[in-house]
């Protein structure tokens, strides 16, 4: 399993922690694909771990309470998916072929299952997991001949570089023998090419169903509304015993609540919804349609959250307002601040990345707060903004745009007293 990436069209989000430790519903991603390979009774796991590995290590350690043995192996520096695929060599002496998951895509059962039953039945040397995509410029994508041969794999690069709109969906069985052309071509895409050349089949599954690979901050918002859909949809609503609900509070739609959670008078829970553990949730709050608020949360009197992801241990504020957004955890937004989801006129939204500028594939979408920020009393956050992890925004700031890591924004204004000659000449 490769989880070594940086995650870097995901900060702030990911500057503490890798992409298989971003939290859906409560969990790790990575649990996900965890639980998704043991359903297919796959107990032996090689993790090839880079950035972020430390809290990774420390949560999952041997894979003992996972019922799984895990192996680690570490890629100091991060030179792509073939390097990451060699690191992790030597664990693979003595066997012919090996399920490959990119820890960066959030893996069903089903899909490990699909995989691996196609790779048997066609007898092809490799087999890889495919879902059709609007966007094939960025994936890797795969020309599909008939009986579905793959006759060419294009790694990703832009508008002029995919051969489809299959991209690889994040689930492969590699033969071994490939490793020697990885290390040959140092590029999937050469050697597949000559792979095939060779004589090798490559075939491919196609997954129809929805899909998520963890590229940009709203990939993180689609993959938290599958998983609420898998977990509550159909099946009714959770509430620990633990948990102190009061009687007034208005439940619609599926939600679920875990222990130690409490959630004040005359609040509204719109489902479907997930609260972690010890979340406390005050007065006349309105939390609704897909947002998750992981362990620790506490949110003030009159907050209204929608679809949005709240990480572990985040103060919200009194009469705070946020929406389509992603917090990180141990941050703090102070009462009233307004994180803002839409422009007026409903001009479109674009996300910068170093040199370059994306549309979001969305009408709607929030902020990106990092880990450890402050935003002060009355701030406004433009949408489609990034604030940098321990980052402090003073009250009433009204931010539109991107802020770096560790920075201390504030408001400049200067009080002007003069009289009004309006009242003149009265008593």
């Amino acid at each position: 399993m490769l989880t070594a990436g940086e995650g870097k069209r995901l900060r702030p989000i990911t500057t503490n922690r890798s992409k298989s430790m971003l939290m859906i519903a409560g969990r790790p991603v990575l649990q996900y694909i965890i639980d998704s390979l043991v359903e297919n009774d796959i107990r032996d796991i090689v993790i090839v771990v880079g950035h972020g590995r430390e809290e990774l290590i420390d949560h999952f350690q041997m894979g003992g309470d996972q019922g799984v043995r895990i192996r680690y192996m570490i890629q100091h520096k991060q030179e792509g998916a073939e390097h990451a695929i060699l690191t992790a060599r030597e664990e693979l002496n003595g066997e012919e072929e090996f399920l490959l998951v990119n820890g960066d895509v959030l893996v069903e059962p089903e899909m490990v299952t699909r995989t691996l039953s196609n790779h048997q039945t066609m007898g092809s040397d490799v087999t890889m997991l495919v879902t059709l995509v609007s966007n094939p410029e960025q994936f890797g994508t795969v020309k599909i001949g008939p009986n579905g041969i793959v006759e060419k794999l294009v790694e990703k690069g832009g508008p002029e570089r995919y051969v489809s709109n299959y991209a690889v969906a994040g689930v492969s069985v590699f033969s071994t023998d490939v490793l020697p052309l990885l290390e040959k071509h140092h590029a999937m895409e050469l050697a597949f090419e000559e792979f095939i050349k060779s004589g090798n089949q490559v075939s491919a599954t196609v997954w129809e169903k929805e899909w998520a690979e963890f590229t940009w901050p709203w990939d993180m918002l689609n993959a938290n509304r599958i998983v609420m859909d898998r977990l509550l949809k159909g099946k009714g609503s959770f509430i620990a015993e633990s948990a102190n609900v009061h009687s007034s509070v208005v439940i619609e739609g599926s939600v679920y609540i875990d222990k130690g959670s409490i959630i004040r008078p005359n609040t509204t829970l719109r489902g479907p919804i997930y609260i972690g553990k010890n979340v406390y949730v005050g007065n006349n709050s309105l939390v609704r349609d897909y947002s998750s608020l992981c362990d620790g949360v506490r949110i003030g009197y009159a907050v209204e959250i929608r679809n949005s992801m709240i990480f572990e241990r985040v103060n919200l504020g009194r009469m705070t307002y946020l929406a389509d957004s992603i917090i990180g955890a141990d941050t703090c937004i102070e009462a009233g601040a307004q994180l803002w989801n839409w422009r007026p006129g409903g001009e479109p939204l674009y996300l910068k990345q170093k040199e370059e500028t994306v549309k979001v594939p969305l009408n709607k979408f929030g902020v990106i707060v990092g880990d450890n920020v402050v935003i002060g009393v009355n701030a406004s956050i433009y949408p489609a903004t990034r604030i940098g992890e321990d980052s402090v925004i003073s009250a009433g700031c009204v931010v539109q745009e991107d802020i770096p890591p560790r920075s201390d924004v504030t408001l400049q204004q200067k009080l002007k007293i003069t009289e009004r000659k309006d009242l003149k000449g009265r008593d």
